[in-house]
């Protein structure tokens, strides 16, 4: 798309980014961190946990572990999404097993699992990305894609548009957080998006341009709490 779409108006689905905040002693604020999902619930958004924004690559399993039953014991209705993220190395493949086990954790707490990228997964082709995400979408029924730029993490990588308009092929994927802090990849994604499958969810993160809303993306951005 070569510039911006008209605007539209529609319900725009919210979430956010709970930063895992911590005491002066170095310990994590547990009683914060509730309160901040709390609140977040009450501000009409979906809390988002272990995401990039919290940060789930530097986190413990036990602590990760913790930070998704105390969010999902602060949640109603809305639930809420987290990252499933696997800890993998530079030279290492893509382990679904690994993925599922992350996802059964969060579906369990009655979270929708965020495909939080990995070494092994972003190594894949294109094609074997998409195939990745069907693998994932045969022993999960709901869950959100994820490009992550490796301006954020020296595993991201966004990729190209025939990929994503083939991931809109996954039905179990109800959309993709898209944070390549590029306006222009995000309009592409929406003009495959309502050409392709409506009903799914372009998930603004390029927190330079929150007004991409307003060409259709929902959005899954950080911060929504933090304590200085």
């Amino acid at each position: 798309m070569t510039g911006a779409p008209a605007l539209r108006r529609r319900p725009i689905l919210g979430m956010s980014a709970v930063l895992l905040p911590f005491t002066a002693d170095g310990d994590v604020d547990w009683s914060g961190f509730a309160s901040l999902v709390a609140r977040t619930v009450v501000a009409g958004l979906v809390p988002a946990v272990n995401m990039d924004t919290g940060y789930v690559q530097l986190l413990d399993p036990d602590t990760r572990a913790r930070v998704l039953r105390t969010a999902a014991a602060e949640c109603g209705a809305p639930g809420l999404v987290a990252g499933a993220f696997v800890a993998d190395d530079p030279e290492a493949a893509f382990d679904v097993d690994a993925y599922a086990a992350a996802m059964d954790a969060i579906s369990a707490a009655g979270g929708t699992p965020v495909i939080f990228p990995s070494h092994g997964l972003n190594a894949l082709a294109d094609d074997e990305w998409v195939g990745a995400h069907h693998a994932l979408g045969r022993r999960f029924d709901r869950f959100i894609g994820f490009e992550l730029g490796p301006m954020f993490v020296p595993y991201g990588r966004i990729y190209s548009l025939g990929a994503y308009e083939a991931l809109l092929g996954v039905q179990s994927c109800i959309g993709a957080k898209h944070s390549s802090l590029s306006r222009a990849a995000e309009w592409d994604r929406l003009e495959v998006r309502d050409r392709v499958r409506p009903d799914f969810h372009v998930f603004t993160g390029n927190d330079l341009a929150i007004d991409m809303v307003c060409y259709g993306s929902d959005y899954l951005l950080g911060l929504s709490a933090f304590v200085p």
